[in-house]
């Protein structure tokens, strides 16, 4: 239980830090200290240039209005033999202003906290690989700033992801989609993983429809949204699948690109699911966690304070416990 409270607090760290201290980059070089000198661990970090490089426009999109660049953190925990690993990916915004799609100041300073998805797959990975545990887990931490400035994307923009899907943007403050997007292709063609699971504050969607004792949980694989479900239930935190189906994707089609990234359809948090489904093979065994109405708690509960709450390391733990570990 140590080892697995080393991760929750990392991903409650990540959150409750401020923008200018934790940023892609410093974000990068906290979580290689966290995880210097353990064993089966490879951490590697694509730059701006990378990003550039591999086709990833639609994660150089959102980062490229900061004058702190984006970053995707890889870290890889291979210590289970040789079969496929488990891919989580996670949301790392550090701050979201909304970027030209400026957002109200009321209640902003919490976007600092719009990392929380990229905190929970370090932190799971890091209580995996500090315990000895013989799982193969890779974390992909896809970070960047979203603020607006000269060099920022506009409504309207067109961005070409690493997979070739092209995104027309209705709206910057739909930023966490974009950036995991390429996160998610580059997992499963890099990795060809066992199974995919994306980690993103995404919503105020799902926090109106679940408020703050659930996280959201979506998928096409009905196998694998009940051993999350379950694993969730007995980590204490609990999660409930809502809907995914042709009709969330049907209204993402875009006149101008293939898909568009916000200003369309209900319910949003559905919405916003397809988008990533999107973006991942329909044989790939795959589920997204919106974890937006749970990452920051109002009031004390038995096992989280008040504040930014690390919420899924615990119940992405005990999956990885129950059906990966050897």
């Amino acid at each position: 239980l140590l080892h697995l409270a080393d991760g929750v607090y990392l991903a409650r760290d990540m959150s409750s830090e401020p923008a200018n201290i934790i940023y892609p980059q410093s974000f990068v070089e906290r979580v290689e200290a966290q995880f210097d000198g353990l064993d089966d661990v490879s951490i590697k970090v694509l730059d701006e240039g990378d990003l550039q490089r591999l086709g990833m426009g639609a994660h150089w999109g959102v980062g490229k209005g900061s004058s702190r660049p984006p970053r995707l953190l890889i870290i890889e925990y291979i210590a289970g033999g040789n079969g496929a690993p488990v891919v989580l990916a996670g949301k790392g915004i550090t701050f979201d202003t909304g970027g030209i799609s400026l957002k109200d100041n009321d209640g902003m300073w919490q976007m600092k906290g719009d990392l929380g998805g990229a905190g929970v797959v370090t932190g799971t990975v890091l209580a995996a690989a500090r315990r000895g545990a013989e799982v193969n887990v890779v974390a992909l931490a896809a970070l960047a700033e979203n603020m607006p400035s000269g060099t920022a994307i506009r409504p309207g923009d067109i961005l070409t992801s690493m997979s070739g899907i092209t995104i027309e943007i209705g709206s910057t403050d739909a930023e966490g989609r974009l950036v995991l997007s390429d996160a998610v292709h580059y997992g499963q063609v890099t990795y060809e993983p066992s199974v995919l699971i994306d980690v993103a504050t995404l919503t105020g969607s799902v926090g109106r429809a679940l408020g703050d004792e659930y996280a959201g949980v979506f998928g096409r694989h009905d196998e694998l949204i009940g051993q999350l479900l379950a694993a969730a239930e007995a980590a204490g935190e609990p999660a409930w699948r809502l809907p995914l189906d042709d009709s969330h994707f049907e209204q993402i089609k875009s006149k101008f690109g293939d898909i568009v990234n916000s200003g369309v359809g209900n319910p949003g948090a559905s919405v916003g699911a397809a988008f990533i489904g999107s973006f991942v093979a329909d044989d790939q065994v795959w589920a997204h966690f919106d974890i937006a109405g749970v990452d920051y708690l109002e009031e004390d509960r038995p096992t989280v304070p008040a504040g930014y709450s690390g919420w899924s390391v615990r119940a992405l733990d005990e999956y990885l416990r129950r059906h990966h570990q050897r």
